[in-house]
Protein backbone atom coordinates (compact mmCIF):
# COMPACT_ATOMS: atom_id res chain seq x y z
CA UNK A 1 0.00 0.00 0.00
CA UNK A 2 3.25 2.58 0.73
CA UNK A 3 3.88 4.92 3.47
CA UNK A 4 1.25 8.01 4.25
CA UNK A 5 3.72 10.32 3.07
CA UNK A 6 3.61 8.41 -0.36
CA UNK A 7 0.12 8.30 -0.58
CA UNK A 8 -0.30 12.01 0.18
CA UNK A 9 2.51 12.59 -2.49
CA UNK A 10 0.39 10.91 -4.93
CA UNK A 11 -3.30 12.93 -3.94
CA UNK A 12 -1.15 15.95 -4.39
CA UNK A 13 -0.37 15.26 -8.10
CA UNK A 14 -3.60 14.20 -8.73
CA UNK A 15 -4.84 17.29 -7.33
CA UNK A 16 -2.63 19.65 -9.12
CA UNK A 17 -3.57 17.57 -12.51
CA UNK A 18 -7.40 18.31 -11.61
CA UNK A 19 -6.54 22.18 -12.12
CA UNK A 20 -5.16 21.78 -15.68
CA UNK A 21 -9.25 20.90 -16.15
CA UNK A 22 -10.91 24.61 -16.24
CA UNK A 23 -8.53 27.13 -17.97
CA UNK A 24 -8.10 30.46 -16.70
CA UNK A 25 -8.35 31.55 -20.30
CA UNK A 26 -11.81 32.35 -20.22
CA UNK A 27 -11.68 35.38 -18.54
CA UNK A 28 -8.58 36.59 -20.37
CA UNK A 29 -10.50 36.01 -23.46
CA UNK A 30 -13.20 38.34 -22.18
CA UNK A 31 -10.50 40.89 -21.34
CA UNK A 32 -9.17 40.86 -24.67
CA UNK A 33 -13.18 41.09 -25.85
CA UNK A 34 -13.05 44.37 -23.64
CA UNK A 35 -10.35 45.76 -25.32
CA UNK A 36 -11.70 45.00 -28.74
CA UNK A 37 -14.11 47.75 -28.52
CA UNK A 38 -17.39 45.53 -27.99
CA UNK A 39 -18.44 46.86 -25.53
CA UNK A 40 -20.11 49.96 -24.62
CA UNK A 41 -17.72 52.97 -23.70
CA UNK A 42 -18.63 55.53 -21.08
CA UNK A 43 -18.43 58.89 -22.80
CA UNK A 44 -15.11 59.86 -21.51
CA UNK A 45 -13.60 56.61 -22.44
CA UNK A 46 -10.42 56.13 -25.00
CA UNK A 47 -10.88 53.18 -27.76
CA UNK A 48 -7.49 53.14 -28.51
CA UNK A 49 -4.69 51.50 -27.41
CA UNK A 50 -1.36 52.96 -27.20
CA UNK A 51 2.09 50.53 -27.66
CA UNK A 52 4.25 48.93 -25.05
CA UNK A 53 7.78 48.50 -24.60
CA UNK A 54 8.55 49.67 -21.07
CA UNK A 55 8.45 46.78 -18.60
CA UNK A 56 8.56 47.81 -15.49
CA UNK A 57 10.28 50.90 -16.14
CA UNK A 58 7.83 53.82 -15.12
CA UNK A 59 6.84 56.55 -17.20
CA UNK A 60 8.60 59.55 -17.29
CA UNK A 61 6.17 62.55 -17.90
CA UNK A 62 7.70 65.20 -21.06
CA UNK A 63 8.20 68.29 -19.60
CA UNK A 64 5.33 69.85 -21.71
CA UNK A 65 2.50 67.75 -19.41
CA UNK A 66 1.20 68.18 -15.97
CA UNK A 67 2.61 67.14 -13.21
CA UNK A 68 0.42 68.31 -10.61
CA UNK A 69 -0.96 66.32 -9.20
CA UNK A 70 -23.64 48.04 -4.37
CA UNK A 71 -22.89 46.64 -1.72
CA UNK A 72 -24.17 43.53 0.49
CA UNK A 73 -26.46 43.25 3.17
CA UNK A 74 -25.41 45.48 6.51
CA UNK A 75 -23.21 42.17 9.03
CA UNK A 76 -22.13 42.32 11.73
CA UNK A 77 -19.77 44.44 13.09
CA UNK A 78 -15.82 42.89 12.34
CA UNK A 79 -14.16 44.90 15.20
CA UNK A 80 -12.70 41.23 16.66
CA UNK A 81 -11.77 39.62 13.08
CA UNK A 82 -9.18 38.05 13.18
CA UNK A 83 -7.91 39.53 10.46
CA UNK A 84 -7.95 42.96 11.19
CA UNK A 85 -4.56 43.59 12.00
CA UNK A 86 -3.22 43.06 8.49
CA UNK A 87 -3.65 46.74 8.19
CA UNK A 88 -0.70 47.06 5.88
CA UNK A 89 -0.36 50.18 3.01
CA UNK A 90 -1.64 48.72 -0.02
CA UNK A 91 -2.86 44.72 -0.14
CA UNK A 92 -4.83 44.07 3.13
CA UNK A 93 -8.32 43.24 2.70
CA UNK A 94 -10.95 45.85 3.79
CA UNK A 95 -12.45 45.06 7.02
CA UNK A 96 -15.89 43.50 6.07
CA UNK A 97 -18.07 45.85 7.80
CA UNK A 98 -21.07 45.57 5.20
CA UNK A 99 -23.52 48.57 5.57
CA UNK A 100 -26.46 48.91 3.71
CA UNK A 101 -27.53 51.92 1.64
CA UNK A 102 -29.34 54.77 2.86
CA UNK A 103 -29.54 58.22 1.81
CA UNK A 104 -27.84 60.92 2.95
CA UNK A 105 -29.20 62.97 5.58
CA UNK A 106 -31.15 66.11 4.29
CA UNK A 107 -29.63 69.65 4.71
CA UNK A 108 -30.13 71.51 8.35
CA UNK A 109 -30.73 75.17 6.54
CA UNK A 110 -31.43 76.63 3.33
CA UNK A 111 -28.08 77.02 0.54
CA UNK A 112 -28.10 79.82 -0.89
CA UNK A 113 -25.18 80.68 -3.74
CA UNK A 114 -22.73 83.25 -3.56
CA UNK A 115 -19.51 84.09 -6.08
CA UNK A 116 -16.89 81.46 -5.78
CA UNK A 117 -14.28 83.74 -3.80
CA UNK A 118 -10.24 82.73 -4.45
CA UNK A 119 -9.07 83.53 -1.85
CA UNK A 120 -10.45 84.77 1.50
CA UNK A 121 -9.19 86.97 4.05
CA UNK A 122 -9.76 85.92 8.27
CA UNK A 123 -9.85 88.66 10.51
CA UNK A 124 -9.66 87.99 13.91
CA UNK A 125 -6.98 88.49 17.06
CA UNK A 126 -4.66 85.77 14.58
CA UNK A 127 -5.81 85.79 11.44
CA UNK A 128 -5.62 82.84 9.38
CA UNK A 129 -3.12 81.63 7.40
CA UNK A 130 -3.32 82.87 3.37
CA UNK A 131 -2.80 79.88 1.00
CA UNK A 132 -2.31 80.24 -2.40
CA UNK A 133 -4.80 77.59 -4.25
CA UNK A 134 -2.99 75.01 -6.77
CA UNK A 135 -2.63 76.13 -9.72
CA UNK A 136 -5.34 74.85 -12.92
CA UNK A 137 -2.69 72.13 -14.37
CA UNK A 138 -3.08 71.91 -18.43
CA UNK A 139 -3.71 68.36 -20.10
CA UNK A 140 -5.66 67.55 -16.85
CA UNK A 141 -8.42 64.70 -17.09
CA UNK A 142 -11.26 66.73 -15.78
CA UNK A 143 -15.21 66.15 -14.58
CA UNK A 144 -17.79 67.80 -16.88
CA UNK A 145 -18.76 69.23 -13.22
CA UNK A 146 -15.34 70.33 -12.22
CA UNK A 147 -14.84 73.90 -11.26
CA UNK A 148 -18.50 74.35 -11.86
CA UNK A 149 -19.64 73.92 -8.07
CA UNK A 150 -20.18 77.31 -6.37
CA UNK A 151 -19.26 78.17 -2.83
CA UNK A 152 -22.34 78.24 -0.34
CA UNK A 153 -22.94 79.77 2.72
CA UNK A 154 -25.70 78.23 4.56
CA UNK A 155 -28.60 80.10 6.65
CA UNK A 156 -29.93 78.94 10.01
CA UNK A 157 -33.65 77.46 9.51
CA UNK A 158 -35.88 78.54 12.56
CA UNK A 159 -36.82 75.43 15.00
CA UNK A 160 -34.20 72.99 13.23
CA UNK A 161 -32.12 70.34 14.84
CA UNK A 162 -28.81 70.64 14.05
CA UNK A 163 -27.83 67.44 14.04
CA UNK A 164 -28.87 63.85 12.34
CA UNK A 165 -28.56 60.89 14.01
CA UNK A 166 -31.16 58.48 11.41
CA UNK A 167 -28.24 57.09 8.75
CA UNK A 168 -27.44 53.76 10.04
CA UNK A 169 -23.73 55.10 8.46
CA UNK A 170 -23.06 58.12 9.87
CA UNK A 171 -23.87 60.90 12.16
CA UNK A 172 -23.92 64.43 11.13
CA UNK A 173 -24.09 67.75 12.30
CA UNK A 174 -25.08 71.09 10.13
CA UNK A 175 -24.13 74.50 12.16
CA UNK A 176 -25.26 77.47 10.16
CA UNK A 177 -24.57 81.06 11.54
CA UNK A 178 -22.33 81.50 14.63
CA UNK A 179 -20.00 77.92 15.38
CA UNK A 180 -17.31 78.03 17.48
CA UNK A 181 -14.34 75.10 17.63
CA UNK A 182 -12.13 74.43 20.88
CA UNK A 183 -10.29 71.85 19.99
CA UNK A 184 -8.61 70.83 23.09
CA UNK A 185 -11.78 69.68 24.16
CA UNK A 186 -12.80 68.43 20.91
CA UNK A 187 -16.06 70.49 20.99
CA UNK A 188 -18.28 72.87 18.82
CA UNK A 189 -20.19 75.25 20.28
CA UNK A 190 -23.20 76.52 18.42
CA UNK A 191 -24.65 79.72 18.93
CA UNK A 192 -27.87 79.97 17.69
CA UNK A 193 -29.92 83.32 17.44
CA UNK A 194 -32.12 83.74 19.75
CA UNK A 195 -30.94 81.78 22.24
CA UNK A 196 -33.56 79.34 24.33
CA UNK A 197 -33.32 78.65 27.41
CA UNK A 198 -32.55 74.65 26.52
CA UNK A 199 -29.47 73.58 25.79
CA UNK A 200 -28.58 70.25 23.70
CA UNK A 201 -25.56 67.89 23.26
CA UNK A 202 -24.77 65.55 20.79
CA UNK A 203 -21.59 63.23 21.25
CA UNK A 204 -20.56 62.78 17.25
CA UNK A 205 -18.31 60.03 15.81
CA UNK A 206 -16.83 61.86 13.22
CA UNK A 207 -16.24 59.55 10.22
CA UNK A 208 -18.59 57.52 7.92
CA UNK A 209 -18.26 54.28 10.22
CA UNK A 210 -20.50 55.56 13.35
CA UNK A 211 -20.92 51.33 14.61
CA UNK A 212 -17.08 51.26 15.49
CA UNK A 213 -16.62 52.14 19.15
CA UNK A 214 -12.99 53.61 19.08
CA UNK A 215 -13.70 56.22 16.18
CA UNK A 216 -13.28 59.69 17.64
CA UNK A 217 -16.03 61.90 18.56
CA UNK A 218 -16.44 65.76 18.71
CA UNK A 219 -19.18 67.01 21.21
CA UNK A 220 -21.38 69.56 19.77
CA UNK A 221 -23.31 71.84 21.91
CA UNK A 222 -26.35 74.46 21.55
CA UNK A 223 -25.29 77.59 24.01
CA UNK A 224 -28.17 78.47 26.45
CA UNK A 225 -29.22 81.85 27.54
CA UNK A 226 -27.83 81.46 30.36
CA UNK A 227 -24.21 80.22 29.26
CA UNK A 228 -21.35 83.11 28.37
CA UNK A 229 -19.91 82.10 24.73
CA UNK A 230 -16.25 81.59 24.70
CA UNK A 231 -14.92 84.22 23.04
CA UNK A 232 -13.38 83.97 19.56
CA UNK A 233 -9.63 84.24 19.41
CA UNK A 234 -9.71 83.96 15.54
CA UNK A 235 -12.37 84.53 12.56
CA UNK A 236 -12.27 82.78 9.22
CA UNK A 237 -15.19 83.52 7.01
CA UNK A 238 -14.77 80.35 5.17
CA UNK A 239 -16.64 77.31 6.24
CA UNK A 240 -14.99 74.07 8.81
CA UNK A 241 -15.23 70.59 8.29
CA UNK A 242 -14.43 68.38 11.33
CA UNK A 243 -13.73 65.34 10.91
CA UNK A 244 -12.02 61.99 12.30
CA UNK A 245 -9.20 59.72 10.97
CA UNK A 246 -8.54 56.47 13.21
CA UNK A 247 -10.80 53.40 12.44
CA UNK A 248 -9.72 51.08 10.25
CA UNK A 249 -7.02 53.15 8.48
CA UNK A 250 -4.15 52.20 7.20
CA UNK A 251 -5.24 49.80 5.03
CA UNK A 252 -6.11 51.53 1.35
CA UNK A 253 -9.22 50.70 1.32
CA UNK A 254 -10.69 51.98 3.99
CA UNK A 255 -8.79 55.05 3.46
CA UNK A 256 -10.62 55.78 0.40
CA UNK A 257 -14.10 54.39 1.44
CA UNK A 258 -14.15 55.02 5.11
CA UNK A 259 -12.28 59.13 4.46
CA UNK A 260 -11.61 60.00 0.78
CA UNK A 261 -14.75 59.60 -0.51
CA UNK A 262 -16.72 61.11 2.26
CA UNK A 263 -14.72 63.54 2.25
CA UNK A 264 -15.07 64.56 -1.33
CA UNK A 265 -18.61 63.88 -0.88
CA UNK A 266 -18.85 66.63 2.25
CA UNK A 267 -16.16 69.11 1.26
CA UNK A 268 -16.18 69.38 -2.60
CA UNK A 269 -19.12 71.44 -2.86
CA UNK A 270 -17.04 74.26 -1.25
CA UNK A 271 -14.59 74.47 -4.59
CA UNK A 272 -11.45 74.22 -2.03
CA UNK A 273 -12.90 77.52 0.10
CA UNK A 274 -13.36 75.11 3.21
CA UNK A 275 -11.06 74.59 6.41
CA UNK A 276 -10.25 70.93 7.65
CA UNK A 277 -10.39 70.52 11.21
CA UNK A 278 -8.73 66.75 11.59
CA UNK A 279 -9.33 64.89 15.34
CA UNK A 280 -7.48 61.82 16.07
CA UNK A 281 -5.31 62.92 13.55
CA UNK A 282 -2.72 60.62 11.61
CA UNK A 283 0.22 62.76 10.10
CA UNK A 284 1.24 59.99 7.84
CA UNK A 285 -2.55 60.26 6.11
CA UNK A 286 -2.49 63.72 5.89
CA UNK A 287 1.29 63.35 4.07
CA UNK A 288 0.26 60.17 1.86
CA UNK A 289 -2.92 61.89 0.33
CA UNK A 290 -1.29 65.63 0.36
CA UNK A 291 -1.88 65.78 -3.37
CA UNK A 292 -5.82 64.83 -2.46
CA UNK A 293 -6.50 67.10 0.53
CA UNK A 294 -4.46 70.25 -1.54
CA UNK A 295 -7.62 69.32 -3.74
CA UNK A 296 -10.14 69.96 -1.53
CA UNK A 297 -8.87 72.90 0.40
CA UNK A 298 -6.01 76.34 -0.38
CA UNK A 299 -5.99 76.34 3.56
CA UNK A 300 -3.98 74.81 5.90
CA UNK A 301 -5.48 71.55 7.74
CA UNK A 302 -5.53 72.00 11.55
CA UNK A 303 -4.75 68.87 13.92
CA UNK A 304 -8.04 69.88 15.99
CA UNK A 305 -6.63 67.85 19.38
CA UNK A 306 -3.52 70.24 19.62
CA UNK A 307 -5.16 73.32 18.50
CA UNK A 308 -5.22 75.80 21.69
CA UNK A 309 -7.61 78.89 19.35
CA UNK A 310 -11.37 78.92 19.78
CA UNK A 311 -11.96 79.25 16.17
CA UNK A 312 -15.23 81.11 14.78
CA UNK A 313 -16.65 79.99 11.53
CA UNK A 314 -19.83 80.89 10.15
CA UNK A 315 -20.51 77.43 8.78
CA UNK A 316 -19.83 74.28 10.61
CA UNK A 317 -20.06 70.80 9.21
CA UNK A 318 -18.82 67.78 12.15
CA UNK A 319 -18.88 64.15 10.78
CA UNK A 320 -18.73 62.85 6.72
CA UNK A 321 -21.64 61.83 4.27
CA UNK A 322 -21.61 58.66 3.37
CA UNK A 323 -23.18 56.61 1.10
CA UNK A 324 -22.27 52.84 0.35
CA UNK A 325 -19.32 51.11 0.63
CA UNK A 326 -16.76 52.88 -1.75
CA UNK A 327 -19.69 53.96 -3.46
CA UNK A 328 -21.74 57.31 -4.17
CA UNK A 329 -25.50 57.40 -4.74
CA UNK A 330 -25.58 60.73 -7.00
CA UNK A 331 -29.17 61.48 -5.75
CA UNK A 332 -27.94 61.65 -2.53
CA UNK A 333 -25.43 63.76 -2.67
CA UNK A 334 -26.42 67.89 -1.99
CA UNK A 335 -26.00 68.98 -5.78
CA UNK A 336 -27.37 65.82 -6.18
CA UNK A 337 -24.89 65.32 -9.49
CA UNK A 338 -21.52 63.67 -8.10
CA UNK A 339 -20.83 59.97 -9.27
CA UNK A 340 -17.99 57.82 -9.08
CA UNK A 341 -16.77 58.44 -12.10
CA UNK A 342 -16.33 62.07 -10.85
CA UNK A 343 -14.72 61.06 -8.20
CA UNK A 344 -12.25 58.90 -10.18
CA UNK A 345 -11.42 62.61 -12.21
CA UNK A 346 -11.37 64.23 -9.07
CA UNK A 347 -8.63 61.64 -8.05
CA UNK A 348 -6.82 62.04 -11.34
CA UNK A 349 -7.39 65.51 -11.06
CA UNK A 350 -5.23 65.45 -7.93
CA UNK A 351 -2.46 63.59 -9.61
CA UNK A 352 -1.70 65.32 -12.71
CA UNK A 353 -2.88 62.60 -14.43
CA UNK A 354 -3.48 63.08 -18.10
CA UNK A 355 -6.67 63.59 -20.22
CA UNK A 356 -8.05 60.25 -22.41
CA UNK A 357 -6.89 61.78 -25.30
CA UNK A 358 -3.28 62.52 -24.24
CA UNK A 359 -1.02 59.48 -24.98
CA UNK A 360 0.77 57.81 -22.67
CA UNK A 361 4.08 59.30 -23.08
CA UNK A 362 6.73 56.63 -21.98
CA UNK A 363 5.86 53.98 -25.01
CA UNK A 364 8.57 54.32 -27.31
CA UNK A 365 6.80 52.86 -29.77
CA UNK A 366 3.01 54.64 -29.83
CA UNK A 367 4.07 55.47 -33.39
CA UNK A 368 4.34 51.72 -34.55
CA UNK A 369 0.73 50.45 -34.53
CA UNK A 370 1.36 46.74 -35.33
CA UNK A 371 3.38 46.42 -32.37
CA UNK A 372 0.47 48.36 -30.21
CA UNK A 373 -0.64 46.01 -27.06
CA UNK A 374 -2.70 46.36 -23.63
CA UNK A 375 -0.90 46.58 -20.59
CA UNK A 376 -1.77 44.87 -17.80
CA UNK A 377 -0.67 45.65 -14.00
CA UNK A 378 -0.28 42.36 -11.90
CA UNK A 379 -0.85 43.59 -7.91
CA UNK A 380 0.61 41.04 -5.86
CA UNK A 381 0.24 40.16 -2.50
CA UNK A 382 2.29 39.89 0.37
CA UNK A 383 0.40 37.80 2.87
CA UNK A 384 -2.39 36.17 1.88
CA UNK A 385 -4.83 35.58 -1.34
CA UNK A 386 -1.49 35.56 -2.52
CA UNK A 387 -0.46 33.86 -6.31
CA UNK A 388 1.23 30.78 -6.43
CA UNK A 389 2.05 30.48 -9.55
CA UNK A 390 2.43 34.02 -10.39
CA UNK A 391 5.25 32.87 -13.24
CA UNK A 392 2.52 30.38 -15.01
CA UNK A 393 -0.04 33.65 -15.13
CA UNK A 394 2.56 35.60 -16.12
CA UNK A 395 3.39 33.23 -19.43
CA UNK A 396 -0.43 32.98 -19.66
CA UNK A 397 -1.07 36.75 -19.54
CA UNK A 398 2.04 37.37 -22.52
CA UNK A 399 0.71 34.40 -24.61
CA UNK A 400 -2.76 36.50 -24.37
CA UNK A 401 -1.37 39.47 -25.86
CA UNK A 402 -0.57 41.77 -22.58
CA UNK A 403 2.46 44.04 -21.24
CA UNK A 404 3.30 42.81 -18.34
CA UNK A 405 3.57 44.98 -14.79
CA UNK A 406 4.51 43.67 -11.53
CA UNK A 407 3.67 45.82 -8.68
CA UNK A 408 3.21 45.62 -5.09
CA UNK A 409 1.62 48.69 -3.69
CA UNK A 410 3.17 48.06 -0.15
CA UNK A 411 6.53 49.12 -1.65
CA UNK A 412 5.58 52.10 -3.32
CA UNK A 413 6.25 54.89 -0.55
CA UNK A 414 5.90 57.82 -3.24
CA UNK A 415 2.00 57.53 -4.34
CA UNK A 416 2.14 60.18 -6.93
CA UNK A 417 4.81 58.04 -8.88
CA UNK A 418 2.76 54.88 -8.24
CA UNK A 419 -0.24 56.45 -9.84
CA UNK A 420 1.60 57.18 -13.06
CA UNK A 421 2.62 53.98 -13.15
CA UNK A 422 -1.28 52.46 -12.81
CA UNK A 423 -2.18 55.26 -15.12
CA UNK A 424 0.42 54.15 -18.29
CA UNK A 425 -1.89 50.61 -17.76
CA UNK A 426 -4.78 49.77 -20.07
CA UNK A 427 -5.84 47.25 -17.19
CA UNK A 428 -5.45 45.76 -13.72
CA UNK A 429 -5.50 42.48 -12.19
CA UNK A 430 -5.07 40.94 -8.63
CA UNK A 431 -6.83 39.12 -6.30
CA UNK A 432 -9.67 40.42 -3.84
CA UNK A 433 -7.68 42.44 -2.02
CA UNK A 434 -6.95 45.90 -0.56
CA UNK A 435 -4.84 46.85 -3.51
CA UNK A 436 -7.34 46.46 -5.96
CA UNK A 437 -8.61 50.06 -4.78
CA UNK A 438 -5.94 51.87 -6.93
CA UNK A 439 -8.00 51.55 -9.78
CA UNK A 440 -9.08 54.73 -8.78
CA UNK A 441 -5.89 55.76 -10.68
CA UNK A 442 -6.90 53.88 -14.25
CA UNK A 443 -8.40 55.99 -17.25
CA UNK A 444 -11.83 56.09 -18.47
CA UNK A 445 -12.73 52.68 -19.75
CA UNK A 446 -9.57 50.60 -18.30
CA UNK A 447 -10.52 47.24 -17.02
CA UNK A 448 -10.23 45.68 -13.63
CA UNK A 449 -9.48 41.85 -13.98
CA UNK A 450 -11.00 40.64 -10.21
CA UNK A 451 -9.66 37.36 -9.36
CA UNK A 452 -11.94 36.32 -6.59
CA UNK A 453 -11.12 33.23 -3.78
CA UNK A 454 -13.17 30.65 -3.34
CA UNK A 455 -15.84 31.26 -0.80
CA UNK A 456 -16.19 35.02 -0.89
CA UNK A 457 -18.05 35.55 -3.94
CA UNK A 458 -20.81 36.64 -1.75
CA UNK A 459 -18.93 39.74 -1.16
CA UNK A 460 -16.67 40.47 -4.30
CA UNK A 461 -19.17 42.54 -5.92
CA UNK A 462 -19.97 44.71 -3.45
CA UNK A 463 -16.47 45.43 -2.59
CA UNK A 464 -14.58 46.19 -6.08
CA UNK A 465 -17.16 44.91 -8.69
CA UNK A 466 -20.35 47.33 -8.49
CA UNK A 467 -17.25 50.42 -8.37
CA UNK A 468 -15.36 49.32 -11.06
CA UNK A 469 -18.30 49.91 -12.50
CA UNK A 470 -19.63 52.72 -10.74
CA UNK A 471 -16.36 54.59 -11.84
CA UNK A 472 -16.81 53.87 -15.50
CA UNK A 473 -14.13 50.74 -15.60
CA UNK A 474 -14.88 47.29 -17.23
CA UNK A 475 -14.97 44.84 -14.31
CA UNK A 476 -14.34 41.33 -15.17
CA UNK A 477 -14.47 38.81 -12.68
CA UNK A 478 -12.48 35.27 -12.00
CA UNK A 479 -14.19 33.14 -9.24
CA UNK A 480 -11.96 30.53 -7.75
CA UNK A 481 -12.86 26.98 -7.95
CA UNK A 482 -11.56 24.90 -5.33
CA UNK A 483 -9.26 23.27 -7.46
CA UNK A 484 -7.31 26.15 -7.65
CA UNK A 485 -7.52 26.96 -3.99
CA UNK A 486 -5.08 25.57 -1.36
CA UNK A 487 -7.84 25.06 1.07
CA UNK A 488 -8.08 21.68 -0.91
CA UNK A 489 -4.84 20.39 -0.19
CA UNK A 490 -5.18 21.79 3.47
CA UNK A 491 -8.77 20.50 4.21
CA UNK A 492 -9.41 17.75 1.46
CA UNK A 493 -12.39 17.77 -0.73
CA UNK A 494 -15.12 16.55 1.46
CA UNK A 495 -14.78 18.42 4.25
CA UNK A 496 -17.29 21.16 4.87
CA UNK A 497 -14.79 23.91 3.79
CA UNK A 498 -14.46 23.34 0.39
CA UNK A 499 -17.84 20.96 -0.23
CA UNK A 500 -20.20 23.36 1.07
CA UNK A 501 -18.65 27.15 1.74
CA UNK A 502 -22.15 28.42 2.81
CA UNK A 503 -22.44 25.99 5.37
CA UNK A 504 -19.02 27.83 7.05
CA UNK A 505 -20.50 31.52 5.94
CA UNK A 506 -23.78 31.09 8.15
CA UNK A 507 -20.94 30.47 11.31
CA UNK A 508 -20.87 33.69 11.19
CA UNK A 509 -18.06 36.40 9.58
CA UNK A 510 -14.86 35.53 11.84
CA UNK A 511 -15.51 32.44 10.73
CA UNK A 512 -15.17 32.99 6.85
CA UNK A 513 -12.51 35.62 7.42
CA UNK A 514 -10.16 32.84 9.22
CA UNK A 515 -10.52 30.59 6.43
CA UNK A 516 -11.57 31.91 3.54
CA UNK A 517 -9.48 35.42 3.94
CA UNK A 518 -6.31 34.14 5.57
CA UNK A 519 -5.51 30.41 5.12
CA UNK A 520 -6.42 30.74 1.61
CA UNK A 521 -3.64 31.15 -1.82
CA UNK A 522 -4.84 30.90 -5.20
CA UNK A 523 -2.93 28.46 -8.02
CA UNK A 524 -4.72 30.20 -10.88
CA UNK A 525 -5.23 27.74 -13.88
CA UNK A 526 -3.62 29.17 -17.20
CA UNK A 527 -3.65 25.99 -19.89
CA UNK A 528 -4.47 27.49 -23.30
CA UNK A 529 -7.09 25.22 -24.17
Amino acid sequence: MGSPKAAKSMVKQRIWRHRLVAPFAAVLITAVVVFSGLFAQDPSATSEFTAVNAGNTLPVRDKSESTAARGSPNKEDLATAAFEQELDVGNSEPNQAFQGTVPAAGERGTATAVPVQRERSSGGSEPEEKQSPPQDQEGEETSAKSGLVQYTTCTPRTGATVCDLSNQRYDICELCGDARAIGRSSTVMYVPQPLTSNGEEWNIPAQSRKSLPWIKKVTVKTLKASQQAPSCTSRHTMPAIVFALGGFTGNVWHDVSDVLVPLFLTARQFDQDVQLLVTDNRPWFIKKYSAILRRLTRHSVIDFDADDEVRCYPHVIVGLRSHRDLGIDPDSTPQKNYTMVDFRLFVREAYGLPAPGVDIPYRADKDEPEKKKPRMMLIERGKTRRLVNTPDVLLGLGWFGFEVVRADPRTHSDLEEFARLVDSCDAMMGVHGAGLTNMVFLRSGAALVHVVPYGVEFMADGFYGAPARDMGLRHVRYSVGPDESTLLEKYGRNHAVVRDPEAVRSGGWEKVGEVYMTEQDVVLNVTRS
